[in-house]
């Protein structure tokens, strides 16, 4: 049985002309008649204010738990965020993670920590919490985000924890909760979304909120890049520690 759905030649060929009569007009002629004529009107546009360091305060002693190159990262620019800042402590489960973010503060920000202060393993993030600190840099792969922040929360301590805070549903109503602790009782907690707190960004979403392109009707956002980093399992490694040192994959 034939197809009752065949286009005819002359069908064929009348589309073509449309076709090619879009192309003579111009797209953008086309674009314009589906749109209003009306310009956007934009409103007053407020620029965010972010400061290039925290203003002159009381001391901030912090402790990292995490110490691989994000929880290191995360250290040196807390010392770099202002005045009166100091890494007091750090905690790993590898040697190696302790060892290699004490050379990096030591070499680029003359902090010389003791080794009391630096603890390995699994429960090396209680050790931490015993010390006078006021914060802690929680940089750990995320899985173990929920427990380490329950942890800070019940310990009193003001949180920096990286993205992303949890793995599964079971751990983001976790960190849900222990936020709500937080919060009653006045502890500043900020995660590591460093798009909502970039000026650029920011300075965008004001010049959209202002209606400088009109009305947003639909939107698509991408972010490329190359992949995070990549370990080979080596000999001597655990499955479990293999797990861990290449968590991102």
């Amino acid at each position: 049985m034939g197809s009752t759905n065949k286009s005819s030649r002359r069908r064929f060929l009348g589309n073509t002309a449309a076709i090619g009569a879009i192309g003579a007009i111009g797209a953008s002629q086309l674009i314009k008649s589906c749109t209003s004529d009306a310009e956007p009107k934009a409103g007053p546009v407020t620029e965010p204010t972010i400061l290039p360091v925290a203003p002159d305060g009381q001391p901030i002693r912090a402790g990292v738990v995490g110490c691989g190159g994000r929880g290191s990262g995360a250290a040196i620019d807390f010392l770099n965020a202002g005045p009166n800042l100091s890494i007091v402590a750090i905690a790993d489960v590898f040697q190696d993670r302790i060892d290699g973010i004490r050379k990096k503060l030591k070499d680029q920000k003359d902090v010389e920590l003791p080794d009391a202060n630096c603890f390995v393993g699994f429960d090396a993030y209680k050790k931490l919490l015993e010390v006078d600190l006021d914060m802690v840099i929680l940089a750990t792969p995320p899985y173990f985000r929920p427990e380490h922040f329950q942890a800070c929360v019940e310990a009193r301590k003001h949180v920096f924890m990286e993205k992303p805070v949890a793995v599964d549903p079971v751990g983001a109503r976790a960190v849900m909760a222990a936020s709500k602790q937080a919060e009653a009782a006045g502890l500043c907690v900020v995660t590591g979304t460093q798009r909502r707190h970039s000026w650029n960004y920011q300075n965008v979403v004001a010049r959209i909120n202002a209606g400088m392109i009109g009305d947003i009707v639909s939107s698509n956002v991408y972010w490329n890049q190359n992949k995070l980093w990549h370990k080979d399992k080596q000999p001597d490694w655990t499955e479990m520690e293999f797990m861990l040192r290449d968590w991102v994959n």
